[in-house]
């Protein structure tokens, strides 16, 4: 929007995400939007400012519909707010602001969110605080429940030693008691008990079996029994149908039900439990009831005294249990005191801990700081040295470019460059690095580069010689012949062949995996919230969530648990069938190969079965417990897991992962290289195999094998998308810092900054491949908010879900139609190559009589090939041998393209150092300087007495001569000289030479060709042969050779030849025969003529021997015996019957006669391709022979032009010389400088002197003058003397006669010397004395009547007060100094001599005096005052203390400085004219009543670029006629520029002719464009544009009622106001009641019409209500009566759109700099805006549409102007049509190429190109003398625009100047052909401007007729520059000189009517006036 100036005040937005910032943005772009017609209100603001999905994607499709529509009106966003109507506008200001008070209502404030965010922060913190204090209580529980158990095991243990002391007290009684026997058992008591443990163990497993029942039932009853896949759809089933409270309360129901059987498991148990403690118990109590029976009856005084002791020993433990409870108490104590204290350090620990982690933070924020800097300063020095190796490489091919542009004159070969941008896209250096010519064995760095460069040259031009392109590309008449593309028999052999020596591999199949819904990573840094994320998505979406870290613990906790097969296979495979268990031990072989390739091969089976003890063998282990025990043993040793681990570790992950059930990896992959392992893990290819295999089959080869498998589509990627969550490193120690989980952060914090380094180093790899590589990635903002960033991830999820989807969709229909289509076409193609038919009888044969389909051509696709099995040995033997074909055949071409290359460059540096060899000898020195010296010292030192004599002048003429004649011969024996040096350059032998090398290349190049057929044939013979059962025959013939010239002494880099054949002995005979001669007899041009037809005809010959050999030979293995494949030996003939042939030998004859057509087809292939190269390689050679002898007869035919044009310099040089020495010696002077002749220059140095200066005259000693009245140190010392002399003795009064004789003293010394000294003259030179009137005076001032008016010592009239003083004053007085002026200048020589003089002689303060009076000059003529003010600004100046002299004050002065000034323009533009080489004419007529008819003449001219519109001058005509016009036309350029017309040299220049639409201008029959045409018929005559837009506009309004009444009003209204002053004063005062700005209304009509009209009617509506008020008067109620009529306020309106519209165009047509295309680009859109109007309102008429009141005030009468408006634009658009008709002129039309703002957007080809041949052809004698090449013209207007195109975007924004100043030296011919086009003049406004000048000029000189003045007058104001920069030295020069010239004239003039020099001063006084 601000590009189309919409919205200016984006300085305004704010960037911030705030509220208040959202809320000013939005309401400052809606009311451009609503301008736009975009629909946009408070819903969708807050759409987009919520981030609602697609809102603004919707809202940007919008504006730019809207902006293209705006595009395609050109309106400006102004326009179209005028444009606007004031109801609707105000309706929506209104709207605007409801929008504004909804928007800010909708959105909340920003202090309302931070409050939700403060609210949110701490509900977050008060959940996360109840949950610590929950789990603290639940710790303490914890603790507290352990202390219980401890506590409980302590009194079980107490309890337990308490029974086995008692136990041995008990044993130590019965030791002490007296044995006594016991009864023998009862065998009831043992049945009991043995009764009661068969109950036990019948209970026990009755326990045990209802466990096992209960078990199994809730096994069967529970969900988990399922398989996986139905829990999974069971699970996705319930979460479909019923909702997460269902879902939960069958959890809950759950979950009391297993709580529930638990209880009553428990209960069952407890219940058996006390049965059998009862029963124990039970037996127990009888025990020991029978053992105290017992003991009761043995009881006896021994066991009272055990019994005594007994109750001792209670008594002591009781007192030992009493100790230890005191002691218990004081541990107690200590321990609370340590724990205290404990805690006490805790919290020290924990202050300090702080402490340090702040300090910690810091330091690694400062450290991060110092990383980022690094690697910032890492990558700018990388990209530092990326941009240095960039702009060295463009540096040196812009170097070489101008090297060899100076080596071949500015015409690269297309060649050399094609290897230079080779070289420069490759990085490799243009220039040579380093010799390789002696390669040594270990080359050097730079060697090694240039074999670099010469491999890759090589094989670029191989490539295009194979491929037929660039260079090698076939001529257009030879493009029928290029060969085929392949020869598909050759193919299918070659590849046969190799398919059998070199089988290929076959590629492994993909892994499988099950569809999922969604595959996916997540990335970022460490902190960016990956985890957070997935586990939303985990949540939210039902996706698996695989993290690396996980997993790896996983793993070992699955080998640690000895995870097996059977545990591990819990997503069965419905896929695999009977082969799952061979793909689960195949997957198991992998992984454990993976796992020791990746070294993990230090864990054997027993190491693991020996570490990790389990009751299974290792093979048995899962494979994710294998690879958690590789893992662990990685990691034990402090190593990292290598990535192919963590792949695996990772696939299998995914493997387990449910089929319905959608993954997403969680920061992994982290390296590029796992990135590869997992897409080859996944997807089955790997990347860096297919980048190898796409080299490798880039490779080229001879045939390609047409069954060929396509190359397979490309897999899709392993991953649906890859989501980076992109944080910045600053928010990851942020978050770092917030963390409150100490653990995490110790492990993190010191790898924090180790992680982040790692990540951006891999990430630049990773994310191109996965945004260029794979298009999968995903950029989402991590440091948004939590619920926001989830939320956004979650579209991106089901996004890519919905899109996969739609993928597979498609790719099933696009398989099945695939299939579809191979099922078709395998039934079309019938059998297949491998498949034999079954054998037939020859009655099932077809009779030969029938016709059927034509037959197959072998080698198409319908063709069957012949595979038939080979012996083993054949396809080893032709296999090596095909491929050494090969070779050669490449190794071999390159060889011979690179020799071609270095002659290439050898040609080109001989032919170039040939002409600068030759520049250099024509410049070498000659001794022509040392006679012209000579001669100038004889010539000076001829006595002064001689100069005059006449025969001493004929001897010194003769003498000129004698040295003309002299140097004459120099310069001819040099002519003579270069003409034999260049004869020796032509006939040195190295061109034909090195012409015979390179067609001896060329004769390889077609050798290589045959070689390449023989090679070919002899392999296909061998490989038939082979088919059939034969081995392969010796070779009976030897290979054909092509003979090479023989050239004497020239080594030849030739390839290894075999020895020649005897069928081509016969041409090598002929071909050593001819040599390649040169004409060494001729010594020009003409002389040098290249035997090119016999080099023709060689090269022909040797073609044609070559073509015949391969025809030869294909000719011979037709009928040759040993070729006849599948063709049986001849028998002898017997005359017997017939014997049948059985089926399968008819078969086999049929076999063999298709070998043998194959065979021969293949050969006629063969034989077609090398005939089209050899032809290609003949053209090209004679291409390059002819290339090379027209470049070598061009470099000769410069030489010979330089040797002309250096011998005619010397010729000039030398006339010059003489022509100075004969004009000399006629004016019987010395040369004083010396004369120089160096080489072609003839000069005259003035910083040498042959004849020294004399020697000056001592300086006389200063003089002091008197000052006003002061006297001087002499005066006052005479003074003295005179005094003492006459003084009296004492003091008696002064007597009269002391007063007399002072008084004679003082005359005396007044008087002084009245005697004239004769010294005075040998001092002043000037000086002169009258013997007889007794006077002195100055010689120079009385010659030139150089006259100040002085009253007391004139010394141009004479003085006789002979004083000294008096004669210095006069000496530094400015009339001597400009007498002396004019004395220097009248005896120089020349014009510019005398002028240079005449400064010389000048002082600075005279220079001064006359700078300033040019300069006021100036100032009067620039400012149109008359020349009478010169006077009194002299006056002023002087006021001002400014010195400018007492001479030149006077009017006539004014005139005639102004008359030079003017004259320096005239030349000025006349030195222009000469430059250019084409202008125009723009002439005007005028006739007034105030003045004398006349034509003011313009000139138009572009120069580079620049367009220049200068007045030329005015010319009186008599009559208006075209002849009369035309010689006034025609006088003015003769008078003012000194051109004439007539000639050839400037009519040849004039190309257009301007003026209005009179009859005697542009006149079919008698016009002057008429008259002009017969002096040059290329003349384009132009009608002025801005008088056909007056024309047109005044025609299309002439019978419009409502126009001329609205005319009539507006001056009616104008003369009301302007008449009157009262009005005028009522008017403004009204304004300033209203508070309006006062506007009196203006006049309508004159020159500038439609300017007029306009403010006119701006004044008019914008002043309405005041003028209204105004007109409210009886006299003006008509007036009034108007101004309240709806019709003309509506057609006021209207017009004033118009007038707007036409405006513009009126500007343009106005503007002097504009062009005829610049005029018709804007008459376009001006026609454009009509027509829009014709169907909606202008932007002015648009206020008053529906409007009854304007103002205020009520509008009466017919509202309805339609049929008027429509009539106005129909008419002014026919009118416009029709005026503006040259258009459709074929040249006037084809100058639109000259705008730039008729170009297109975007580069069009054919554009241009017809409007550049029109104007071609229309001015091509015009351009060919301008020395334009018409040739070059369109080719390089097409390499302009596209240079111009690919340079600037915006093109319409060009100009001439610029493109000059860029391409004027590439393009010179259109840029010419653009200033020809910018000189055509589009209207004559200039001269319409130069008329009105002219008017008030001869207003102010008071004159009527067209005098001279008036010219220069109009030529300073037009055309010199301002004031401050006026530089009034030229003009100085040109008045002087032509000031002397006048006085040259005047003094012969005075001399010859014997006038004296003491003549009065009035003729100069005349002249230049006086004081």
């Amino acid at each position: 929007m601000h590009k189309y100036e919409l919205q200016d005040d984006f300085n305004q937005f704010s960037q911030s995400r705030v509220a208040n910032s959202k809320l000013n943005n939005f309401s400052r772009l809606e009311p451009t939007l609503q301008l736009l017609g975009v629909q946009f209100d408070q819903n969708e603001a807050q759409n987009i400012m919520t981030e609602q999905h697609g809102a603004a994607i919707k809202l940007l499709y919008q504006l730019y519909v809207a902006l293209e529509k705006k595009k395609k009106a050109g309106l400006t966003g102004v326009a179209m707010e005028a444009m606007r109507p004031a109801a609707p506008a105000k309706l929506q200001g209104i709207e605007s602001e409801l929008y504004r008070e909804r928007l800010r209502n909708l959105m909340p404030r920003q202090t309302d969110l931070r409050l939700q965010q403060v609210s949110e922060h701490f509900e977050m913190k008060s959940k996360h605080m109840e949950n610590k204090i929950a789990r603290i209580q639940f710790a303490e529980q914890q603790k507290v429940q352990k202390i219980q158990e401890e506590q409980r095991a302590q009194d079980i243990e107490k309890h337990r030693k308490g029974r086995r002391r008692q136990n041995e007290i008990m044993a130590r009684i019965q030791a002490a008691i007296i044995q006594i026997p016991k009864p023998p058992l009862n065998r009831t008591l043992k049945a009991m008990e043995a009764q009661k443990l068969l109950k036990k163990k019948k209970e026990a497993e009755d326990v045990y079996m209802e466990i096992k029942k209960f078990e199994k039932f809730m096994r069967k009853e529970s969900p988990t029994s399922s398989t996986p896949d139905t829990t999974a759809q069971t699970t996705t089933e319930l979460l479909s149908t019923y909702s997460d409270d269902e879902y939960i309360r069958k959890i809950q129901k759950r979950l009391e039900e297993d709580s529930f059987a638990r209880e009553q498991r428990e209960k069952r148990r407890r219940k058996m439990l006390m049965e059998q403690l009862i029963a124990h118990e039970a037996q127990e109590e009888a025990y020991r009831e029978e053992q105290l029976i017992n003991r009761l009856m043995r009881q006896s005084q021994q066991e009272r005294r055990i019994a005594v002791q007994l109750m001792h020993v209670r008594h002591e433990k009781e007192v030992l249990w009493q100790n230890r409870i005191f002691r218990e108490k004081q541990y107690e104590e200590r321990r609370l005191k340590e724990f205290q204290e404990a805690l006490d350090r805790e919290a020290a620990l924990a202050k300090q801990e702080k402490i340090d982690y702040e300090e910690h933070i810091c330091k690694e924020r400062d450290l991060h700081e110092k990383i980022a800097a690094e690697r910032a300063e890492a990558r700018y020095k990388k990209h530092y040295s990326m941009c240095w190796e960039v702009i060295d490489q463009i540096i040196d091919l812009s170097t070489k470019t101008g090297e060899y542009r100076m080596l071949t004159n500015n015409l690269i070969p297309i060649k050399l460059m094609r290897d230079w941008k080779e070289l420069f896209f490759n990085g490799k250096p243009i220039y040579e690095q380093a010799s390789i010519e002696p390669l040594p064995t270990e080359p050097t760095p730079e060697q090694l580069v240039e074999l670099d460069k010469m491999n890759l040259l090589d094989e670029k031009d191989y490539d295009e010689y194979k491929s037929m392109v660039g260079e090698w590309c076939p001529p257009e008449e030879h493009s029928g012949s290029k060969p085929p593309p392949n020869n598909n028999i050759l193919g299918h052999v070659v590849h046969r062949l190799m398919d059998i020596v070199y089988p290929p591999m076959p590629e492994p199949p993909p892994p499988v995996f099950p569809p999922f819904p969604i595959q996916g990573c997540v990335l970022g840094k460490l902190f960016s919230g990956k985890s957070t994320c997935v586990k939303f998505l985990e949540e939210a979406c039902n996706i698996q969530v695989l993290s690396i870290d996980t997993l790896v613990q996983d793993s070992i906790k699955a080998f640690h648990e000895s995870e097996m097969k059977s545990e591990s296979s819990l997503i069965p495979r419905e896929a695999e069938g009977s082969g799952k268990q061979n793909e689960v031990s195949a997957s198991f072989i992998s992984d454990l190969t993976v796992i020791r390739n990746s070294g993990c091969s230090e864990l054997p089976e027993h190491d693991i079965s020996t570490t990790y003890p389990f009751n299974c063998s290792f093979s048995q282990l899962s494979v994710r417990a294998c690879l958690g025990a590789a893992s662990e043993k990685l990691l034990k040793k402090g190593t990292n897991i290598p990535d192919e681990l963590l792949v695996d570790i990772m696939v299998e992950a995914i493997k387990r992962t449910p089929q319905k059930k959608g993954w997403v990896m969680d920061g992994f992959p982290m390296t590029i290289n796992q990135a590869k392992l997992l897409e080859k893990a996944l997807t089955g290819s790997d990347p860096d195999k297919a980048e190898t295999k796409d080299e490798k089959s880039k490779k080229p080869s001879l045939v390609t094998d047409p069954a060929a498998p396509k190359d397979p589509p490309l897999s899709p990627p392993a991953f649906d998308f890859a989501l980076l969550l992109d944080i910045s490193d600053t928010a990851v120690l942020e978050r770092m810092a917030g963390m409150k989980e100490r653990e995490k952060i110790d492990l993190v914090r010191d790898q924090i900054q180790h992680r982040i380094a790692g990540f951006l180093d891999n990430w630049p790899k990773l994310e191109k491949w996965f945004s260029v590589q794979q298009n999968i990635l995903v950029k989402v903002n991590g440091e948004t908010e939590k619920n926001l960033l989830c939320k956004r991830i979650k579209e991106i999820l089901l996004e890519e879900i919905a899109k996969k989807e739609n993928r597979s969709k498609f790719l099933n229909l696009f398989f099945s139609y695939e299939n579809f289509n191979i099922k078709i076409y395998g039934s079309v193609r019938g059998k297949s190559p491998g498949k034999k038919s079954s054998p037939g009888t020859p009655e099932d044969l077809p009779p030969p009589t029938l016709i059927g389909p034509p037959p197959i051509k072998p080698g198409s696709d319908e063709w069957v090939y012949i595979d038939e099995p080979l012996p083993k040995e054949i396809p080893e033997f032709l296999v090596p041998y095909w491929e050494t074909v090969e070779n050669t055949y490449e190794n071999t071409i390159k060889t011979i393209l690179g020799c071609l290359r270095e002659e290439r460059y050898s040609v080109i540096h001989y032919l170039a150092d040939n002409r600068n060899h030759f520049k250099d000898y024509l410049k070498r020195p000659d001794h022509k300087q040392e006679f012209v010296s000579q001669w100038q010292s004889d010539y000076n030192s001829i006595a002064d007495d001689l100069w005059e004599d006449e025969e001493t002048k004929a001897e010194l003429h003769q003498r000129v001569t004698d040295l003309r004649d002299r140097l004459w011969d120099i310069c001819e024996n040099r002519r003579e000289e270069a003409e034999q040096e260049r004869s020796d350059i032509m006939n040195d032998g190295w061109l034909p030479d090195h012409m015979g090398i390179l067609m001896n290349h060329f004769f390889s190049l077609m050798q290589v060709e045959v070689d390449r057929f023989q090679d070919t044939k002899r392999f296909l013979h061998d490989y038939y042969r082979g088919m059939e059962g034969k081995m392969p025959t010796e070779a009976c013939q030897e290979f054909t050779r092509i003979p090479l010239l023989d050239i004497v002494n020239v080594e030849i880099p030739m390839v290894p030849r075999r020895p020649p054949s005897p069928e081509i002995n016969v041409i090598k005979q002929k071909s050593k025969a001819i040599q390649l001669k040169s004409n060494k007899e001729g010594n020009s041009s003409e002389s040098i003529i290249f035997n090119f037809g016999a080099d023709e005809k060689l090269i022909t010959d040797t073609w044609q021997a070559a073509v015949t050999a391969i025809s030869n030979m294909v000719r011979n293995a037709l009928f040759s015996k040993d070729s006849q494949i599948g063709v049986p030996s001849p028998a002898p003939v017997v005359e017997a019957t017939p014997i049948p042939l059985t089926s399968e030998e008819l078969k086999k004859q049929e076999l063999k006669l298709k070998m043998k057509q194959e065979y021969f087809s293949a050969l006629e292939y063969e034989e077609e391709a090398a005939k089209s190269r050899l032809q290609l390689i003949k053209t090209k050679v004679l291409t390059f022979v002819e290339e090379l002898v027209m470049k070598a007869e061009e470099t000769y035919k410069y030489m010979e032009k330089w040797l002309g044009a250096r011998f005619l310099a010397e010729m000039s040089s030398v006339d010059k010389l003489t022509e100075i020495a004969r004009h000399h010696v006629e004016c019987s002077t010395r040369i004083q400088y010396e004369l120089v002749l160096d080489e072609t220059d003839f000069f005259i140095s003035n910083d040498v002197k042959v004849i020294p200066d004399p020697i000056p005259p001592p300086r006389p000693p200063p003089v002091e003058t008197s000052v006003n009245g002061t006297l001087t140190i002499s005066q006052l010392s005479t003074l003295h003397k005179q005094f003492l002399q006459v003084a009296p003795k004492g003091r008696k009064k002064y007597s009269y006669t002391f007063i007399r004789e002072l008084k004679r003293c003082f005359e005396h010394q007044a008087k002084g010397n009245r005697q004239f000294l004769k010294t005075w003259l040998m001092k002043y030179p000037w000086l002169k004395y009258d013997d007889k009137r007794g006077i002195m005076f100055c010689a120079l001032c009385r010659k030139h009547n150089v006259n100040l008016g002085e009253n007391i010592h004139n010394f141009c009239s004479g003085t006789d007060i002979f004083k000294l003083e008096f004669i210095n004053i006069h000496h530094s007085s400015e009339a001597h100094a400009w007498a002396s002026c004019m004395e220097a200048a009248s005896n120089a020589t020349g014009d510019q001599a005398s002028t240079e003089q005449m400064l010389k002689s000048m002082s600075k303060v005279t220079l001064g005096r006359i700078e300033n009076i040019f300069r006021t000059c100036h100032a009067i003529a620039k400012c149109g005052r008359p020349f009478t003010d010169l006077d009194w600004m002299c006056k002023l100046d002087d006021m001002k203390g400014v010195d400018i002299g007492y001479m030149f004050r006077n009017d006539k002065s004014a005139r005639t400085f102004i008359h030079y000034i003017a004259e320096v323009e005239r030349r000025a533009l006349k030195e222009k004219l000469e430059k250019c080489k084409f202008f125009s004419l723009i002439s005007d007529g005028v006739a007034d009543n105030a003045i004398k008819e006349g034509a003011v003449v313009y000139i138009r001219f572009a120069f580079e670029g620049k367009v220049h519109c200068q007045i030329v001058g005015v010319q009186s005509v008599d009559k208006s006629d075209a002849s009369t016009i035309k010689n006034a036309i025609v006088k003015t350029l003769q008078i003012n520029l000194q051109v004439n017309l007539s000639s050839q040299d400037w009519s040849r220049k004039l190309v257009g002719f301007g003026s209005d639409g009179a009859d005697v201008m542009v006149g079919e029959n008698n016009g002057v464009a008429k008259l002009l045409k017969e002096i040059q018929p290329c003349v384009q005559s132009v009608h002025c544009f801005a008088h056909r837009l007056e024309l047109a506009y005044k025609g299309a309004l002439k019978s419009i009622q409502l126009y001329t009444t609205l005319s009539g009003l507006l001056q009616n209204i104008y003369y009301f106001y302007h008449n009157s002053p009262l009005n005028k004063s009522n008017l403004k005062s009204i304004y300033e009641t209203l508070k309006l700005r006062p506007a009196i209304p203006s006049r309508i009509g004159g020159t500038r019409w439609l300017s007029r009209l306009q403010t006119a009617l701006q004044i008019l509506l914008k002043g309405y209500p005041a003028i209204l008020l105004a007109s409210n008067h009886q006299k003006v109620k008509g007036l009034l009566k108007l101004l309240l009529k709806m019709e003309v306020v509506k057609f006021s309106h209207f017009l004033l759109d118009i007038i707007n519209v036409l405006n513009i165009l009126s500007r343009v047509t106005q503007d002097r700099n504009s062009s005829i295309a610049d005029i018709f680009a804007t008459m376009q859109s001006t026609l454009e805006t009509l027509q829009m109007y014709k169907t909606r309102s202008g932007p002015k008429e648009r206020l008053v549409d529906a409007v009854t009141h304007f103002h205020g005030h009520q509008l009466v009468g017919n509202e309805n102007i339609l049929p008027v408006r429509t009539k106005v634009l129909s008419n002014l658009v026919r009118r416009l049509h029709d005026c503006f008709c040259d258009a459709s002129q074929d040249v006037l039309s084809a100058t639109t190429i000259g705008s730039f703002k008729l170009w297109p957007d975007k580069i069009k080809q054919e554009f241009g190109e017809r409007e550049v041949s029109i104007l071609t052809k229309h001015y091509e004698p015009i351009l060919e003398g301008a020395n334009v090449k018409v040739d070059e013209v369109d080719t390089e207007w097409s390499m302009l625009k596209l240079e111009l195109y690919d340079r600037f975007q915006n093109i319409r924004s060009l100009t001439w100047d610029s493109v000059n100043s860029d391409y004027s030296h590439k393009y010179p011919n259109i840029l010419m052909l653009v200033d020809l086009i910018l000189t055509l003049p589009a209207s004559s406004a200039e001269a319409e401007r130069g008329f009105s000048q002219m008017k008030l000029t001869m207003m102010q000189l008071h004159s009527k007729g067209m005098s001279e003045s008036v010219t220069d007058l109009m030529i300073i104001q037009l055309n010199s520059p301002d004031i401050k920069k006026f530089d009034p030295e030229k003009a100085i020069h040109l008045w002087n000189s032509a000031w002397q010239r006048h006085r040259r004239l005047q003094t012969g003039y005075m001399i010859t009517n014997g006038r004296s020099d003491c003549s009065s001063d009035s003729d100069f006084d005349s002249h230049y006036g006086s004081d």
